[in-house]
């Protein structure tokens, strides 16, 4: 569905019974557990929006779980709601071979620009800053899109990072290295110079989901957002960094990226995506914001890491397309599914030769997607559903012989929040780690002589989920 504005979509959400309104919550870890607690035991985790928060005037809201709701996702991805995960990640991916660009247009304004602070009247605290988690540093914003441009091709690209509140005009991010924000910066830090900046805090979801995904250098965000949704993405231009920022977007922080020289605040620490507090606290260098713009009674997009598994909720924004694309061009036959998550891989697979699951798990590691901070991978056969935890354990605990079936590479790719590095790697910069291989796979050189499972097949299954679904699950 087109989704004009965020609120367009809140909307949609709450007349599909997929909103929960929230009113008077503490900015100060309330917030922030109950969208976890909703997030990890609701059958169906509906998307949250809080409104009357604590020191703040009613109006000025904070919308959470946008990326755990199963309808949203397949909303905004334009993908029907009754697919099961696969057969909705296989109709992405036809999706993908049609793409054809389509730019963004530019409009003198729009509703962000209702209101505007500027030099002195910077006052962040003006927003809702959450501390999400106990043991966080500080406040946090981690819903936002990052609008920067490269000094060198004028590319303009969208990342999704987090910011630590320091003052009423600073903050701090944690932008992993490598990353595009990252080699954008650094090319104006090269120089001696700021890098200047547009921090989206809410907007149409689109704009948010493809900014926090995987899309390749010199590939312009805002034109894959257009054709994803049907209808090209409207911007203005920011008054402090020029940038082009959604202009019916609800908040847009603008200034620059200090060099590391001009001083550093400490950022972190922050629960990461692993579930962990790896990355600690560490010197980061200083974003001063110079303009804050925003909508009356604006909505912050708020989307703290949660490790949450089934329903579909991740499907189709995590990394598993990819890792499936990096495979079958390898010429890797015979892929069923993936599910690639929390550093870990999961590969169901059709086995046709010997050696083939193997070359699978080697496979899923040599790509930018799967290889990036990978710690396992599980290869399964094609009977069995890799977004099904209680099927994987399955065959790994009847189809794995341990002395033979589990493998170790050394020496792989990880990053520097991995709570596994020890402090003497993370200290000299070694970010590097290992992976197992675990093959769940029917030995193929006897198949035939494994018994077969009383399983009800794929297809029976749908004929009697039409026939008796209502009744046996409702």
């Amino acid at each position: 569905m087109i989704f004009n504005d965020l609120r367009e979509f809140i909307d949609c959400m709450r007349a599909r019974g997929d909103l929960q309104e929230i009113n008077g919550a503490d900015w100060n870890l309330e917030i922030g557990a109950i969208t976890y607690v909703s997030s990890v035991l609701a059958k169906r985790p509906p998307c949250i929006l809080f409104d009357q928060i604590k020191d703040y005037p009613p109006g000025f809201r904070v919308l959470t779980t946008v990326r755990n709701n199963r309808t949203a996702g397949r909303l905004i991805y334009g993908v029907d709601e009754q697919l099961d995960d696969d057969e909705a990640v296989q109709l992405w991916r036809e999706r993908l071979k049609q793409y054809a660009p389509l730019p963004p247009v530019e409009l003198p304004s729009g509703p962000v620009m209702q209101n505007k602070m500027s030099g002195d009247d910077v006052d962040l605290l003006k927003m809702p800053w959450v501390r999400w988690h106990e043991h966080d540093g500080g406040r946090y914003m981690c819903g936002t899109s990052v609008v920067m441009r490269d000094p060198e091709s004028a590319y303009i690209n969208l990342g999704s990072y987090r910011f630590k509140l320091v003052d009423r005009s600073r903050i701090v991010v944690h932008i992993g290295s490598g990353h595009n924000g990252d080699v954008i910066r650094k090319k104006y830090w090269s120089k001696g110079k700021s890098c200047p900046v547009a921090i989206v805090l809410g907007q149409d979801p689109a704009v948010f989901i493809v900014a926090g995904s995987n899309i390749a250098w010199g590939t312009p965000e805002y034109d894959f957002i257009g054709w994803m949704r049907g209808a090209p993405v409207q911007v203005t231009r920011g008054v402090y960094t020029d940038l082009p920022i959604p202009r019916s977007a609800e908040v847009v922080l603008e200034g620059e990226m200090l060099p590391p020289t001009a001083g550093s605040e400490i950022e972190g620490p922050f629960g990461e995506a692993s579930g962990y507090y790896g990355g600690g606290a560490r010197p980061s260098a200083i974003t001063k914001i110079h303009t804050i713009l925003y909508r009356d009674n604006p909505i912050i997009m708020g989307d703290p890491p949660l490790i949450v598994e089934g329903s579909g909720q991740n499907v189709l924004y995590s990394r598993s397309i990819d890792v499936r694309e990096e495979l079958e061009g390898l010429g890797i036959p015979g892929i069923k599914g993936i599910n690639h998550k929390y550093s870990r891989t999961i590969i169901s697979l059709q086995q046709s030769y010997p050696g083939h699951a193997m070359r699978a798990a080697l496979g899923s590691m040599g790509g930018g997607a799967g290889g990036y901070h990978g710690k396992m991978v599980i290869v399964v056969d094609d009977d069995i559903d890799p977004h099904n935890l209680e099927e994987v354990l399955w065959a790994l605990a009847t189809r794995c012989d341990p002395g033979k079936s589990i493998d170790i590479c050394r020496g792989t790719w990880s990053y520097g929040i991995d709570p596994a590095l020890s402090p003497e790697k993370r200290g000299a910069g070694d970010y590097t780690s290992s992976v197992a291989f675990f093959n769940g796979c029917k030995p193929f050189h006897r198949m035939n002589g494994v018994s077969p499972a009383p399983k009800i097949s794929d297809e029976t299954r749908k004929v009697y989920d039409a026939k008796w679904g209502k009744k046996l699950y409702s």
